[in-house]
């Protein structure tokens, strides 16, 4: 009997478990909606496309033949609604009925909408979607400058983008250090010194009161402490949600997201309903704690996991710590494990590289570790996430820490 396959989400995940299914079963159903109106694309690349650096093929990530010879069904411009786990069906903001023997939840994160005054003004943008990022790249064309308000991830990437093109930059971060809390001290510190060299007028401890102007075009940001920078383009990077309040009344455990365990299945002993990526709420394999890890190449992993485990193909367990990589002008970081996140217990180790804008920045406890920031030397990364993954005992690290200078070589050794 044919199987049918149901995958809310377009995302990384979403496609990647569909490929997957199809591998494994020739003769599925397979079913992909999704709120989005483009096919899948590489969203990290965004910011590129939305100030027109790059065209709309650098970012798709398939080619268009793609979906027809997987078979793979796609009903793109839906938006989920409902889950009735009891008859496996799910409903769209359209009232369409999409049924299902097994269920992939892939919806991803939504931007936080502002709710500053005046954020309905024209030039006010957020972005998440492609159909944003057209609007902007539209917008770009006529400004001379932009207020990005936001110090996060996104902020960063598009105030780097903004500046690109000419346009004279604000940045408005709210902590007081740009780069709080992805990166540690003396990564935030490259980082401001990286900004200051592309000539981005960074603002930090910048509280927005209101945005300003006149027929509903925006002409000014207002800070609380009085501050007015002028502009008719204001770029709004606040954070984002997971994507799953559709599911409040499905019987789902959720949290920050879907609840799953170590095969990706819901925590609700359900076994036709799997969850993957940013939507997702993983037993991290190591900390024996449920997160969700918010990047790209992990939300790939669990996709091809989740369709491996939907189609039968061998019950595969998710056993891969996050590892988040950002650029930032001529910085190249891995965010490993925990990353910066300091721990109960946790001991830090710097370890300098040949030049300045190179570094690892360890973190261990009890003799294992658990997480890393590296700058500059991608070879090593790998190495790092594999002694997380595989709980190697690094208590010999210990014997570096009297040195006073402590080498990216002399970690390598210890490998």
């Amino acid at each position: 009997m044919t199987k049918a396959y149901l995958i809310v989400g377009s995302g990384p995940a979403g496609i990647t478990a569909a490929e997957r299914i199809r591998n494994l079963d020739s003769d599925a159903e397979i079913i992909v909606i999704s709120e989005e109106k483009t096919p899948m694309f590489y969203r990290p690349r965004i910011p590129e496309y939305s100030v027109g650096k790059i065209g709309i093929e650098e970012i798709m990530v398939k080619k268009k033949d793609f979906y027809v010879q997987k078979k793979i069904q796609l009903h793109l411009g839906t938006r989920a609604t409902k889950l009735d786990k009891k008859k496996r069906v799910v409903e769209t903001s359209e009232k369409n009925i999409y049924g299902y023997d097994k269920l992939l939840i892939a919806t991803g994160i939504s931007p936080i909408e502002p709710k500053f005054p005046g954020s309905h003004l024209e030039g006010v943008f957020t972005m998440h979607d492609l159909i944003q990022a057209e609007r902007l790249k539209v917008a770009v064309r006529d400004a001379k400058q932009v207020v990005v308000v936001g110090g996060g991830l996104l902020g960063m990437d598009m105030a780097e983008e903004f500046r690109t093109t000419g346009l004279h930059v604000v940045f408005l971060v709210r902590r007081n250090s740009l780069g709080d809390p992805f990166f540690d001290e003396y990564g935030c510190k490259l980082i401001r010194d990286e900004f200051k060299n592309m000539e981005v007028e960074v603002i930090t401890n910048a509280e927005v009161q209101s945005l300003e102007g006149t027929n509903n075009q925006l002409a000014s940001v207002l800070l609380t402490d009085g501050r007015r920078f002028d502009s008719n383009l204001c770029f709004i990077a606040i954070g984002a949600t997971h994507a799953v309040d559709w599911l409040k009344d499905s019987g789902l455990k959720i949290e920050n997201g879907v609840l799953v365990d170590r095969y990706l299945r819901s925590h609700d002993d359900d076994d036709a309903v799997f969850s993957a990526g940013n939507a997702a709420q993983i037993m991290d394999p190591v900390f024996e704690k449920h997160i969700v890890q918010t990047n790209w190449i992990n939300a790939i992993a669990q996709g091809d996991i989740a369709g491996n485990n939907m189609a039968g193909g061998g019950l595969r367990k998710y056993e891969t710590t996050s590892n988040y990589f950002k650029r930032v002008g001529d910085l190249f970081f891995n965010l490993i494990g925990t990353g910066n996140l300091r721990m109960k217990g946790g001991k830090r180790n710097y370890f300098k590289g040949k030049t300045p804008k190179e570094y690892v920045m360890v973190t261990t406890k009890e003799g294992r570790v658990v997480g890393a920031v590296v700058c500059g030397r991608h070879k090593i990364t790998v190495k790092l996430k594999d002694s997380i993954e595989k709980q190697s005992d690094f208590s010999n690290m210990d014997k570096l820490i009297d040195q006073e200078e402590k080498s990216i070589e002399d970690l390598s050794k210890l490998f």
